[in-house]
């Protein structure tokens, strides 16, 4: 029930943004769709946009028997996922550039793994940094937290 709800609330809050922007999450961001003011020193536009990951990092805490932390463990994240990026888009070169966004992520699993997770990242142009937690019942909270490193592609 509670993933139900939750997945409403991704939707809804989707749905509001793009009200919002008037644009839709698929169109690509033009240099024209830029707000840009000559009086500030930085300038730029905010978009809803749907983000993807392809390819990523984890690093995993570590625990011994005992439940003491003992390290991290890393690994290629087998996993791809999709979900809502608010994204900020600068005018260089004459085009309309996503220079860093916060994304949000519903992982599903390509092999090995039967749980989904969720994760949200901080991206710097494509280079993304971000907290994950896999979701596997009857498993302690901090086994289930993992950092994730790697690159994006925002549509």
């Amino acid at each position: 029930m509670m993933k139900r709800v939750l997945v409403f609330i991704v939707m809804v809050l989707l749905v509001v943004g793009v009200q919002a922007q008037k644009k839709s999450v698929f169109d690509p961001v033009r240099v024209e769709d830029l707000r840009m003011d000559d009086a500030k020193a930085g300038y730029g536009t905010w978009f809803l946009r749907i983000n993807t990951t392809l390819s990523a990092t984890t690093a995993k805490l570590s625990f011994d028997e005992a439940g003491e932390f003992n390290g991290f463990e890393s690994a290629f994240l087998s996993r791809i996922g999709f979900g809502p990026a608010y994204a900020h888009y600068i005018e260089k070169d004459g085009q309309a550039v996503n220079n860093y966004s916060i994304n949000a992520f519903l992982l599903t699993p390509t092999e090995g793994f039967t749980n989904l997770a969720i994760a949200s990242t901080f991206s710097m142009y494509n280079v993304n940094i971000g907290l994950g937690y896999d979701i596997i019942k009857d498993q302690p909270f901090k086994k289930n937290i993992f950092l994730m490193f790697g690159v994006q592609m925002t549509l």
